[in-house]
């Protein structure tokens, strides 16, 4: 006799699928009718296949219509124009899926809220992970972790979209003092995005390539409230009375998110 699950059974069960993956981003799906699990997937469980796809693909078309599908991760849209592959979001649709739980929405730029929009679009229930998963599906999901918030040192690609992203910069986990930036006005084509700080916090580390190359972040003149980075510039960002800084270097951009590495120094 197949067991009754719970909706917060479900969600758990799609994390574990989650935790399956080898490759970013991690995403896991239980598909579910009436609390009785009728299929599972991870990416990667079927080569170039992603996961929503590879549980749905698992089930017949009768059994795929008036489902629940539970995802760790918003479904992807199309990105481009005659793409190759039919997009979850698409494929969830026409599948005749009745309600959707979404884990986290994807933060590529191009993506964010797109598969959450188009579901709502063709009527289909859409409701989000119970507040504690979400915050370890987002710590499993992506590379380089949460993007709102930063710590000591590291390396992510964050989007920046519409008015900007907001990040606060922390020295370690229990230091209750943060610096507050954003990255605003990414302009792919022309190559640069702008780092905003407090009034007169940033700094160019003019001629530094590297972060080993700045033994002292405090001999760097000319402070501003803003840096317009370009691809491999480094800025340092320490706001008076602050008594720590953080270096960042643009490693990449793309059209609609950036790259880049970081690390918090104490002063």
């Amino acid at each position: 006799m197949a067991t009754n699950y719970s909706t917060s059974d479900l969600m758990k069960i799609a994390v574990k699928e989650q935790l399956k993956c080898t490759e970013n981003p991690k995403v896991g799906v239980v598909v579910a009718k009436d609390g009785k699990i009728l299929s599972t997937g991870f990416r990667g469980e079927v080569p170039k296949k992603h996961a929503e796809r590879v549980a749905l693909e698992k089930l017949s078309m009768p059994d795929r219509i008036g489902s629940t599908v539970f995802t760790t991760l918003e479904p992807c849209v199309a990105l481009q124009a005659n793409q190759g592959v039919e997009p979850c979001a698409d494929l969830i649709i026409e599948s005749g899926v009745r309600e959707v739980f979404v884990g986290v929405l994807d933060p590529n730029g191009t993506i964010y809220s797109q598969g959450f929009k188009k579901l709502l679009e063709h009527n289909i229930s859409v409701k989000f992970f119970d507040r504690k998963l979400r915050d370890a599906v987002e710590q499993e999901t992506f590379e380089y972790g949460v993007i709102e918030k930063i710590i000591g040192a590291g390396k992510r690609r964050v989007p920046v979209v519409g008015s900007g992203i907001n990040i606060e910069v922390r020295f370690s986990e229990n230091d209750p003092q943060t610096i507050d930036i954003s990255w605003n006005n990414l302009q792919f084509s022309h190559g640069h995005v702008d780092l905003i700080g407090p009034n007169g916090a940033v700094k160019i580390a003019a001629g530094a390539s590297k972060f080993s190359h700045i033994s002292d972040p405090t001999v760097f003149r000319f402070p501003r409230h803003y840096a317009r980075m370009e691809k491999g510039m480094i800025a340092i960002v320490r706001p008076e009375g602050s008594t720590f800084c953080v270096l960042f270097k643009l490693i990449d951009l793309f059209e609609n998110d950036i790259l880049i590495k970081w690390e918090v120094r104490k002063l």
